[in-house]
């Protein structure tokens, strides 16, 4: 037997079909979701309503506090890197990229995505091929 309840979100009554349910539907549930959660509606979509947040302004003082934490930490975590090991690695994949690009150019260039200037070329092309159809009409067009 269905127990008659009233959803939690829009008040509407509704039968459960179990006994744990509380919302007549799931659009209730998650408007009810995005209501608990701070989430407004903006243009087509729900998103996180940065006013709603009910965090305590910080004072200038605790800011600068908390930069300075974060500065001495970040330092403590550069410390331990060899950055000279990080620019290589950098240029290593820098260079292969550049000449695996390179090698396709030359030996398998249809394998590359099209650029605009192909784009541009092609249109060029069929350009050319329709004004030469039509001034030479060869199939009685």
């Amino acid at each position: 037997m269905r127990k008659t309840k009233n959803c939690k979100h829009c008040d509407f009554q509704f039968e459960a079909r179990r006994s744990n349910h509380v919302y007549c539907t799931n659009s209730c549930k998650t408007k009810a979701s995005y209501k608990r959660n701070n989430y407004k509606y903006v243009s087509g979509h729900y998103q996180k309503d940065k006013v709603a947040l009910n965090k305590p302004a910080k004072t200038s003082t605790n800011s600068i506090s908390l930069i300075e934490e974060k500065l001495n930490s970040l330092e403590k975590k550069m410390s331990g890197l060899n950055l000279d090991s990080v620019q290589n690695v950098m240029l290593g994949s820098v260079a292969a990229d550049g000449i695996s690009y390179g090698l396709k150019k030359v030996f398998a260039s249809n394998t590359l995505p099209a650029t605009k200037k192909d784009i541009i070329d092609l249109k060029n092309e069929l350009d050319e091929i329709k004004l030469l159809l039509h001034q030479n009409k060869p199939f009685g067009f």
